[in-house]
């Protein structure tokens, strides 16, 4: 039995285009959420760099306590401007075969996870999210954290929705 191996060749300009993509954007209000949660990090930093050392009676060179300001106060700032200009650069996609998820302003990354990789999907709300009325959609993958989709900024019916939809997708890859 003789069977002709092909290999033909793709031509990439035929391939689709992710620009052609519409990835929709996280709720607005999830900017404060983000900006709460570094404002609490950066207090608590603060807190320990200018309160600690004299609550502690810890002996820290001069030079380092005249630094303070200069180096925690531009981290600071630019981890506020990250947090702001970064939240721009995040949003999901839904396709038929996977779901997309794209962040990062200085790292960008578009993570795409086929619905026949998904193990499992769950909807969480953290202490701040559930005050500003916003859920997180966790999907989980068989390749570990490290192919794990985590979307933030969802509305919960979105994310619940969102969900259903993808456990629906996950059944019909079963059946097949």
């Amino acid at each position: 039995m003789h069977s002709s191996f092909e290999n033909i060749q793709i031509d990439l300009d035929s391939l689709p285009k992710q620009e052609d993509l519409h990835f929709v954007p996280l709720e607005r209000s999830y900017l404060n959420v983000s900006l709460i949660t570094v404002l609490l990090f950066w207090s608590a930093i603060f807190i320990f760099a200018f309160i600690g050392p004299s609550l502690a009676e810890i002996d820290v060179p001069e030079i380092l306590l005249r630094l303070r300001p200069f180096v925690l106060i531009p981290l600071a700032v630019l981890t506020f401007l990250i947090a702001i200009f970064g939240f721009r650069k995040k949003g999901y996609a839904l396709r038929d075969k996977d779901i997309m998820y794209k962040s990062g302003l200085i790292w960008k990354s578009i993570t795409t996870i086929p619905f026949s990789r998904i193990q499992h999907c769950e909807v969480k709300e953290g202490p701040i999210e559930r005050i500003f009325g916003l859920s997180s959609l966790h999907i989980y993958t068989a390749g570990g954290s490290s192919s794990d989709i985590d979307i933030p900024g969802l509305h919960p019916q979105g994310a619940q929705d969102i969900k259903e939809f993808v456990l629906q997708k996950i059944n019909d890859e079963l059946v097949l």
